[in-house]
């Protein structure tokens, strides 16, 4: 069973044996065996977890630091449990293990109360095995997602940012590329504070906005890559802005042909292969040029050009793509590699997508650039599966600085088949856990982007 189907099974409990206590007495059956229920159940999990915690944070409901979605499944339970702890004026409320059958049924006894008194109870620590931490602040944010939570807030802000600019010029209304570049500023910074992070949720893949996302995945792919290799500030917001805007051509070819499912014939191949000339004509229609936007031009028009001098549009063989445009073409083509599309509906593993980089260099990328681009992300990086020699699956969750093949993993798969959030293992310092072979999440109905959001 997974976190997030652990918490929704918690949720569901608490919930009807909270609705039974409304109705019935303690002795009543219907309450006895909900409790029971309950009690079973959260013994079970300290099998998999060391603590059980709820935590609420504005509009959403974490289990063991997972958010848990609305769905139509469950639906009732987690509006109900979410109205209660917002109610009590509950933060967190934490299970302990050594937990008894009568404090559990004391408790769903008290949370239906109103706030005055579940307050008063909880100050007589009558709950030895459940912490409540209330409230202070509206919008106090959680200790564990304070870095995640902004990090996240920047990254979807510039994908709204990204997705409104292309949209206003797919319908021909003008766009002002200076909101890109204010973007590329918070991208930047965040970058400074939460690398592991932020490279993190490019891992998140939608498959039906496939151009706004790969937009901005390059966009951020380009800018961990500058910063690694030193560009000052004010060059790494003419490359971010180029990152994210290499593919803006692509709004004066017809949406049909850029989503068409089945192989391209060569004519409609040609006619794709002409974004990069319409990307120089919609940044030139854009507001606010200057600088910045004729480097995302210039990006724009070349960021097909290989190393070898091959790619397209066509060249003479002394023209050479400027810096931007050799980091743009690797970012541009690992994030098209491990992402699914219409005549690529399963992706390149993101190891066997590292593997096509480096045998590529020379040929289609500059090869110190692809070497910087490796150790930046790793031999398996994060949001890779990977099998182990214990028998588990573990998701690489983040980079060992000096460790390229040995990185921080968390076990989700057991040996058996169950999905666990597990342990993180340093596997630079756990020398006995060897990696067996990376493999596709999709086998295992894994959505790696879900273990980051």
């Amino acid at each position: 069973m997974s976190i997030h189907q652990s918490g929704k099974k918690l949720i569901a409990l608490l919930y009807a044996l909270t609705k039974a206590c409304q109705i019935y007495d303690l002795n009543n059956d219907v309450v006895v065996n909900a409790g029971k229920k309950l009690y079973e159940f959260i013994n079970s999990l300290f099998d998999i977890f060391e603590r059980l915690e709820l935590v609420r944070y504005r509009d959403y409901i974490f289990f063991n630091k997972q958010r848990l979605r609305f769905e139509i499944d469950g639906y009732a339970s987690l509006q109900f449990i979410d109205n209660r702890l917002k109610h009590l004026n509950i933060k967190s409320l934490t299970i302990l293990n050594g937990i008894d059958i009568n404090q559990v049924m004391q408790f769903a006894v008290l949370f239906k109360e109103t706030k005055s008194i579940f307050m008063n109870e909880i100050k007589r620590k009558r709950f030895p095995h459940i912490l409540i931490e209330f409230k202070t602040t509206e919008d106090e944010i959680p200790e564990f997602l304070q870095d995640g939570e902004r990090t996240k807030k920047v990254y979807f802000k510039a994908l709204r940012v990204t997705k409104n600019l292309m949209q206003n010029l797919w319908v021909n209304k003008t766009a002002d590329v200076r909101s890109s570049k204010r973007v590329v500023y918070n991208l930047i910074d965040t970058l400074s504070q939460d690398e592991f992070g932020l490279l993190a949720l490019t891992t998140i893949k939608n498959f039906d906005e496939y151009t706004f996302n790969h937009s901005l995945n390059v966009g951020v792919l380009s800018l961990a890559l500058g910063q690694r290799i030193g560009l000052s500030k004010r060059d790494l917001v003419k490359l971010g802005t180029a990152g994210l805007l290499h593919d803006i051509g692509k709004v004066e070819i017809d949406k049909g042909l850029i989503y068409k499912p089945q192989k391209l014939t060569d004519s409609e191949w040609e006619i794709i292969k002409l974004h990069s000339n319409f990307g120089v004509r919609q940044i030139l229609k854009t507001r606010g040029l200057d600088e910045v936007s004729l480097y995302a031009m210039v990006v724009s028009f070349q960021h097909h050009w290989n190393q070898d001098g091959t790619g397209y549009p066509q060249r003479n063989n002394r023209e050479k793509p400027i810096l931007f445009s050799r980091i743009v073409r690797i970012a541009d083509s690992y994030d098209a590699m491990t992402t699914s599309r219409p005549y690529q509906p399963v992706p390149y593993i993101p190891p066997l997508a590292i593997r096509v980089l480096w045998a590529k260099r020379e040929f289609f990328f500059d090869p110190v650039l692809t070497k910087v681009f490796i150790q930046l992300l790793g031999i398996y990086p994060v949001g890779s599966c990977l099998q182990l020699s214990t028998q588990e699956l573990a998701l690489v969750v983040r980079q060992n600085p000096g460790y390229v093949e040995r990185p921080f993993v968390k076990i989700i798969l057991t040996k058996s088949g169950q999905k666990i959030d597990g342990r993180t293992i340093d596997l630079s310092m756990d020398t006995s856990i060897k990696i067996i072979k990376p493999v596709y999440p999709q086998k295992y109905g894994i959505n790696p982007a879900a273990y980051f959001v």
